[in-house]
């Protein structure tokens, strides 16, 4: 007898540890759908120098940082495109040629990959692109110059939202008994990993008419105002205009702040109010205003009045083009005799 209760003792003790780590493991598990970052750019130490001699070949370094959820992947690269004042520059050099994907006729903008922060990672990819750049002549009357380099990134992101909303097909509270939830709005001060965010969704049960004309409403519609919010430090652009952004002198004013949208309650997607060009092939999108806009998405079929109120999951994923830029200056001097 002894035996056996040594052995349900240590059965117990096993059991016990297990279900520790278990829940040890699911408390620490990271969110990385948090904050309003997407890449973050920084120019190394002293680099450029702040004071430079005409012909001197001085380093220019951007640190990249994916701070943000959405991992750049082969199938939808960054890049990345330095700028410099020709007339007072001799020579850009990109130093990372082995590694990078030299842009077609640009020698100075690279193609790139960077992850994005995962649970295995949630620290995110970093990437060191490093320039030469050798300073040009200045003006025989000037004793120096103060010159500028632009460093700027653009780059495909993606938001995605995932929540939990209430369909209340009671929403007068007229029925008898608790219902399981109460349709409410939500705030998402924290963001979800990703420089335009969805910053609130109103939850709407509105009646909805089984038949045009019809005098019956016993049916609810689900409805959802859900707004979104360029949060980060760059310009939103069209995710089709990345490429076209960082490497073409001039771009379409008509490219900037459009955002694609889809919706999901369950496994219904859901139909959105978007811009859309009558007869074009477009896909349906927003355009932000002031870095701001609101979307009225619904689901076509109506719920019926008559089933209890119940949790529903819903999904929202947004896509775009992102650009920023980090700058420094520095001084060309004449050589000392």
């Amino acid at each position: 007898m002894k035996k056996i209760s040594v052995i349900w003792i240590l059965f117990a003790a096993a059991l016990i540890v297990s279900c520790t780590s278990s829940n040890t493991t699911n408390n620490n598990e990271i969110n990385v759908r948090i904050g309003f970052a997407g890449l973050n750019l920084e120019l190394l130490k002293n680099t450029p120098p702040q004071k430079v001699f005409e012909g001197d070949i001085f380093p220019f370094i951007v640190k990249i940082k994916n701070n943000g959820a959405y991992s750049i992947k082969n199938d939808k690269k960054a890049i990345i495109s330095l700028s410099v004042e020709k007339d007072y520059t001799r020579n850009v050099q990109l130093l990372n040629e082995g590694k990078l994907e030299i842009a077609e006729g640009k020698s100075s903008s690279a193609y790139f990959t960077i992850p994005g922060r995962t649970q295995i990672d949630p620290k995110g990819g970093e990437e060191i692109i490093s320039y030469n750049i050798q300073a040009g002549r200045i003006d025989p009357q000037s004793e120096f110059h103060n010159s500028i380099a632009i460093a700027t990134v653009c780059y495909p992101y993606e938001t995605l939202l995932s929540a939990t909303v209430c369909i209340d097909t009671d929403v007068t509270n007229l029925r008898p008994g608790k219902k399981v939830c109460n349709a409410q709005d939500l705030v998402f001060p924290t963001g979800q990993g990703a420089p335009v965010a969805i910053t609130k969704i109103e939850t709407r049960m509105l009646p909805f008419e089984i038949s045009p004309g019809s005098a019956s409403t016993n049916e609810i519609r689900p409805q959802f105002l859900i707004y979104v919010e360029n949060k980060g430090p760059g310009l939103v652009i069209k995710e089709e205009s990345v490429s076209d952004f960082c490497t073409k002198s001039s771009t379409d004013h008509g490219n900037y702040n459009i955002v694609y949208v889809d919706a999901f309650l369950s496994d219904k997607k859901l139909v959105c109010q978007l811009d859309k060009e009558p007869e074009s092939q477009e896909l349906g999108h927003i355009k932000l205003k002031d870095k701001k806009d609101i979307i009225r998405c619904y689901q076509e079929e109506g719920v019926p009045r008559n089933y209890d109120p119940y949790l529903s999951p819903l999904k929202i994923e947004m896509v775009y083009g992102y650009t920023q830029s980090v700058s420094a200056g520095y001084f060309i001097m004449k050589p000392t005799n």
